[in-house]
């Protein structure tokens, strides 16, 4: 039982971590007008959406216990259709695992060991934001990059939680043309890189966590974007187990 969310949280991204840690005390948000209006436009775009399709390049520091810091790497390819079909294969220096969501079912399976569970949405789970919130809080599981997938991140919930935000400049990403931003939060500083132009799409991701021990960081660059239609009948989203995989169970998280 604890095996699949021990590799759940292996492979757990933390960007729903932007959104959720709300300041300890109010103060003034500093937030500069231009990266406003660029984190502005990338949110709404992507909402615009209907289906999608990128990789993800995934960089992790791991800190031992004496401060040394291991960088741990993965790509993941992740799949959507709005609003309630979901494939992610997430294939790291550790694990192979992949996250299926159908509208009904969502599922976990782990490659590398060879086992899946699956967990039945409840009925009020019928889209992709509510299963993001949900297997968060009942499976302590967060989707690789799941702040990006679902649309109910919005500017104003971000600005509740972020204490500054600058407009660093442009900057090159695979040879994109983008506009670097920073944010700062109570427990994290974060920055990323929105392409200019008429796609404002998220290039790359830095999280760095202030409050752990040697102040690791996340990053992930983005790419291979595409919106073109997916089919809701498309066989990706519907998982069927291998002969030789296991079924066990998630570890559902109490009040």
């Amino acid at each position: 039982m604890g095996l699949i969310r021990k590799i759940g949280t292996a492979v757990s991204v933390y960007v729903i971590g932007l959104l959720y840690l709300t300041p300890s005390l109010a103060q003034t948000k500093l937030i500069e007008v231009k990266a406003e209006n660029a984190l502005e436009e990338m949110l709404n775009y992507l909402k615009g959406q209907s289906s999608l399709k990128f990789q993800a390049n995934i960089s992790e520091d791991l800190v031992f216990s004496n401060g040394q810091k291991i960088q741990i790497s993965a790509i993941a390819n992740i799949k959507v259709r709005r609003p309630d079909k979901l494939n992610i294969d997430y294939q790291g220096d550790r694990n192979h695992i992949r996250f299926f969501f159908d509208g009904k079912t969502f599922t976990m399976e782990g490659l590398t060991n060879k086992v899946y569970a699956n967990f039945l949405a409840p009925r009020d789970v019928d889209n992709i934001n509510r299963l993001v919130n949900q297997i968060g809080e009942k499976l302590d599981i967060t989707l690789p990059l799941g702040e990006i997938i679902s649309t109910d991140n919005d500017l104003e919930s971000i600005k509740k939680r972020v204490t500054s935000g600058i407009y660093v400049g442009e900057s090159l990403i695979n040879g994109i043309i983008c506009h670097h931003l920073a944010f700062r939060q109570n427990n994290l500083d974060w920055q990323i890189w929105i392409e200019k132009g008429k796609q404002p799409l998220p290039r790359k991701l830095v999280i760095t966590y202030k409050q752990a021990p040697s102040y690791p960081q996340y990053s992930a660059v983005l790419s291979n974007w595409n919106f073109d239609p997916i089919s809701a009948q498309d066989p990706v989203f519907s998982f069927q187990p291998a002969n030789d995989a296991d079924k066990i169970d998630f570890l559902i998280v109490e009040p």
